[in-house]
């Protein structure tokens, strides 16, 4: 058996090859970040063996740096493993009291991790090119939607300073109030307005006029502080909001539309919308990954944290919050509405979060034990392709 440890990095990888008993049969060599050194890696290990079933590949999760290669190892036959980087950091220290880390004792580390890991290590498959679409556009509409969270935050500062009685009277985040405190971005400016042009501006049911005149009347007599640097910055700020609601539109309605022509089983859970579904499922990839329900749970983060010491056992834990973050929102997110949601009929998430919160549980320990049932559920109609029942 031979054990190959990769370190990549954006430029170059370093690479060793070791065998079942740890003897080293490539000292650690730099291979570039291109075909040519991919190409390069494969003939070194043909030079060893010509049988894919003798390799076990070992590739650190660097980022973005090792997914390239990753592909190509796969590709090419050899099983793959994606390894942490907590687990190769916990490995090279272990091997030394020194506080030592090079590139090329990182690829002996993760050699030496595979040769007593390996049997229990899930292999790489190359994943569905749509599982790998929705990853991309959920993860940047996830951060479209905090760049679009933050610049809502700052709006509201700056109305704050600049006319904080107009959120006393109107919906700050109306279109039509966007429109208005970008033409006139102070309760002076908006004070000396003409009637007509405000009427047209305001978007309510109602009496546009009477609206009108108590938006003039208020303007004029507002304790907002008159500043041209206030007022530049409410107008940068409203085109930041409108541009990253226009760009989260687009990828919501590209999520939207695999997830409807691919994944509708996954919709059918209580809880679970277009959005989630795609944030869940790309996160996820390909379940066959996976072994279990709860090996998806600990890779959401959503399994409890071991304490136990001799006699002691630890009954009320934290969860681990190791895996992935945006699994674990969107997991978290689908049960609370599950749960709570009155548009939602009776479901087992809502019954399991009742019957922690009438055992004394706090609401978020009550979401965290329903979070369970739901990963068990995506788990199992994701390795069917069957619909929620409600009586599942």
């Amino acid at each position: 058996m031979l054990f190959i440890g990769i370190d990549a990095a954006s430029n170059n990888h370093e690479a060793a090859i070791t065998t079942l008993h740890g003897e080293v049969l490539t000292e650690p060599f730099t291979i570039p970040n291109n075909i040519s050194g991919f190409k390069k890696l494969r003939s070194e290990i043909y030079s060893h063996t010509e049988h894919h079933n003798n390799v076990r590949i070992g590739i650190e999760e660097t980022g973005i740096y090792h997914k390239n290669i990753t592909e190509f190892l796969a590709l090419c036959g050899f099983t793959v493993h994606t390894i942490n980087a907590v687990l190769t950091s916990h490995s090279r220290k272990s091997q030394s009291v020194r506080l030592t880390k090079t590139d090329k004792i990182d690829a002996l580390s993760i050699c030496r991790y595979l040769e007593f890991n390996f049997k229990r290590l899930n292999s790489y498959t190359p994943s569905l090119y749509i599982n790998e679409e929705l990853k991309s556009l959920s993860r940047a509409r996830f951060d479209v939607q905090n760049k679009l969270s933050k610049a809502k935050t700052e709006y509201t500062r700056l109305i704050d300073l600049s006319f904080p009685e107009f959120k006393q009277h109107f919906n700050q985040h109306s279109k039509w109030s966007y429109k208005l405190l970008s033409q006139y971005p102070s309760a002076d400016k908006i004070s000396r307005a003409h009637l007509k042009t405000l009427i047209k501006i305001i978007a309510i049911k109602g009496d546009r006029t009477a609206a009108a005149n108590q938006l003039k009347s208020i303007a004029k007599n507002s304790i907002g502080s008159q500043s041209v640097t206030n007022e530049l910055l409410l107008t940068n700020v409203l085109e930041d909001i409108k541009h990253f609601t226009s760009q989260a539109k687009r990828f919501e309605k590209s999520i939207s539309k695999i997830v409807e022509e691919h994944y509708e089983n996954i919709l059918s859970i209580p809880g679970i919308g277009n959005i989630t579904a795609g944030l869940i499922i790309g996160e996820i990839g390909d379940i066959s990954r996976f072994k279990s329900s709860s090996a998806l749970l600990a890779y959401a983060g959503l399994d409890p944290i071991v304490h136990q010491s001799g006699k002691f056992k630890a009954t009320k834990v934290n969860i681990s919050k190791r895996g992935s973050s945006y699994l674990r929102t969107a997991i978290l997110t689908s049960t609370r509405v599950a749960c709570v949601s009155p548009n939602i009929p009776d479901n087992k998430f809502r019954t399991k979060y009742y019957k922690k919160l009438n055992q004394g549980k706090h609401d978020h320990s009550a979401i965290c034990h329903a979070c369970k049932n739901m990963v068990n559920v995506i788990f199992a109609l994701l390795k069917s392709g069957d619909f929620y029942k409600f009586d599942y």
